[in-house]
């Protein structure tokens, strides 16, 4: 928590990204070539960790310690990620969201996932699978294509997505979060526009409709989206890393959605690992607008309270999450108990010494065979 205002991270996945995982096409590598210079680049340099380290298959539990121990995150959401035809699990698999889900059912939300690429029917089948597995699942990730061949699908497709949607409201599921405005390497970039996302918010206003990455591409027409449908929201997944990177285009990006939208409809989220929430928990909560583009965007700065609904108190809403019961489930949970003996853990160091503990059992093992 911060000053007492409880934090949700909607999005902070277990990637796998060793050699083992990628699909033997060029894509698979062009994408972890993508997010390996993300990681280097949009970071600052002591919030990087070993090239080894990040391209191997992330322990959920590195995940999950990083984010209680290191943070001020309370909760978070794992994600069952599809990018099937660039990584033989997907990226994030199955397993890892059962794992987040049975081992710390009150710190992890779920979203299941499907790639519609694959069929109706298919996909049915699959989501029906998923929920009978995690029920309590509150999501659905989806991405817009796949690769090898090129093949993609619409939010606005009636004979495709909208029976999904009608299934995954069905199932109990709150939320819909679509990847967009980043392209998954050197892929066409025509399947990550947001026009198709108005389709589904129009035929299905009970259901919520997050724009995954919002404002890294088509601001104008994720801002206009998120003002015009009261069910779609910006998600700033990896936008968020911008400020670090680029801090003057995230304000700018920020500044365009408040005007539109205001600060109800957009959606605190990072990717953790991919980057480590906590410094940028702490430039978000001190985050001040120039008297320029205050004028730009007839803005006031933003309180603390409209700051704690961007940082979770916005997603609580939409997943129908209450949050005075979620801080009671985990005020004394293992990581509530490690935190008040250590105080906040220095960014990594989890992670880090996990990776070096499998890495030595693994030598060990090899000598005890040798």
């Amino acid at each position: 928590m911060i000053e007492g205002h409880f934090i949700i991270n909607p999005i902070a996945h277990a990637y796998d990204l060793s050699d083992a995982n990628l699909q033997p096409n060029p894509y698979g590598r062009g994408l972890r070539d993508l997010l390996v210079k993300l990681h280097l680049v949009w970071n600052p340099p002591h919030l990087r960790v070993p090239a080894e380290v990040y391209m191997s298959n992330w322990p959920v539990e590195a995940v999950a310690r990083t984010l209680f121990l290191e943070t001020d995150v309370d909760m978070a959401a794992n994600m069952y990620l599809r990018l099937d035809s660039w990584f033989r699990d997907g990226l994030c698999s199955r397993a890892k969201n059962v794992e987040a889900a049975t081992r710390w059912p009150e710190r992890y939300l779920t979203y299941v996932g499907v790639s519609p690429t694959q069929g109706l029917d298919v996909c049915l089948s699959d989501l029906e699978d998923q929920m009978k597995e995690l029920p309590n699942s509150i999501g659905l990730k989806l991405y817009p294509d796949e690769v090898e061949p090129f093949r993609s699908w619409r939010m606005d497709d009636p004979e495709l997505a909208y029976p999904l949607f009608e299934r995954a409201q069905k199932l109990g599921i709150k939320t819909v979060a679509i990847h967009k405005a980043i392209p998954n390497g050197p892929v066409p970039i025509n399947p990550y526009r947001v026009d198709d996302v108005d389709g589904a918010a129009i035929h299905f206003p009970g259901l919520n409709f997050e724009i995954v990455h919002a404002g890294l591409a088509f601001v104008d027409e994720t801002a206009h989206a998120i003002a015009r449908f009261p069910n779609v929201y910006a998600n700033l997944e990896i936008t968020s890393l911008l400020m670090h990177h680029g801090p003057g285009m995230f304000s700018e990006i920020l500044a365009q959605f408040l005007f539109w939208g205001g600060p109800e409809k957009i959606i605190y989220s990072d990717g953790t690992l991919f980057c480590h929430t906590q410094p940028l928990l702490e430039k978000f909560w001190n985050l001040e607008f120039t008297e320029e583009l205050m004028a730009k965007y007839n803005l006031k700065q933003l309180t603390k309270n409209e700051k704690a609904l961007i940082l979770g108190g916005n997603y609580a809403r939409i997943v129908g999450l209450d949050i005075e019961k979620a801080k009671a489930a985990i005020a004394d949970d293992e990581f509530a108990k490690e935190r008040r003996r250590t105080g906040i853990q220095k960014p990594y160091s989890n992670w880090l010494r996990m990776y070096e503990e499998e890495r030595q059992g693994a030598s060990g093992k090899v000598r005890a065979l040798a």
